[in-house]
């Protein structure tokens, strides 16, 4: 594959991100969209190619946390632009962010052992950085609301399918842990991270119901949710980066 270890895609998707961030700040939305679909047909072609970095096709490589993360926020902004919100243009904020991320990250791929060589692997790790991105986004559109600049609704809804997401890599995860370990959960950091997200966003949707909780205490707890989300998976990734890797 022409883009295997070829970071140069990843740069020049940056950078089209970039400028798309800075035409919406221009309000010169339609060619701030271009430059956002370019930038996205450009990533997606650096992932395809970090399939190949083993010299074989192996989906690892491609759904790998910091690098996944960008995609799926520029696929969100692009589903924002579409369904024509107004601010779909700060989403790029976030993207910027997690892509310098992917910048530093640690090159090449972890080997693979066969108990990750399963499709419901791939599917975990995808459903698992959508709820992340989604996540984020709810984040910032709940600052947004706390800045009198959005609704309430916005960011309850992105929570809402960041959940379903994060519920869905639960399910997944948990036939991927049985059928390479032998049962569903494990009490190690990994698993009891993720039990402790599903829970915080679980116990997020059930706060409109408490009476007190007005819709300004529910923004500052998404706020401080997603906190929460970044401390878990970027140590986690931290982590990862000490192991020895191929490629790339």
């Amino acid at each position: 594959m022409f883009t295997t270890g070829n970071h140069l895609f990843m740069y020049a998707a940056i950078g089209l991100f970039a400028a798309s961030f800075l035409l919406y700040i221009l309000k010169s939305r339609a060619a701030g969209f271009f430059l956002l679909a370019a930038g996205f047909v450009v990533y997606s072609l650096y992932l395809a190619g970090r399939g190949w970095i083993a010299g074989v096709f192996l989906p690892n490589p491609v759904v790998e946390g910091p690098y996944l993360l960008p995609w799926a926020l520029a696929c969100i902004a692009i589903i924002a632009a579409a369904m024509r919100d107004e601010r779909r243009g700060l989403i790029l904020l976030p993207l910027l962010i997690f892509s310098a991320g992917a910048i530093f990250y640690a090159r090449g791929i972890i080997p693979p052992t066969p108990n990750k060589l399963t499709p419901w692997a791939t599917a975990f790790f995808i459903t698992e950085v959508f709820a992340h991105a989604l996540f984020y986004t709810g984040a910032m559109r709940a600052a947004l609301f706390l800045a009198a600049e959005d609704s309430i609704e916005t960011f309850h809804n992105y929570l809402v399918w960041g959940f379903v997401f994060y519920s869905v890599a639960q399910v997944t995860g948990a036939v991927w842990c049985y059928l390479g370990w032998g049962n569903t959960f494990q009490w190690g950091p990994r698993h009891m991270s993720s039990a402790s997200i599903w829970l915080i966003y679980a116990a997020f949707l059930h706060l409109r119901f408490i009476p007190g909780w007005s819709g300004r205490r529910r923004a500052w707890f998404a706020v401080a949710a997603s906190a929460v989300v970044l401390g878990l998976t970027w140590s986690s990734y931290l982590h990862e980066m000490t192991f020895p890797r191929i490629g790339g």
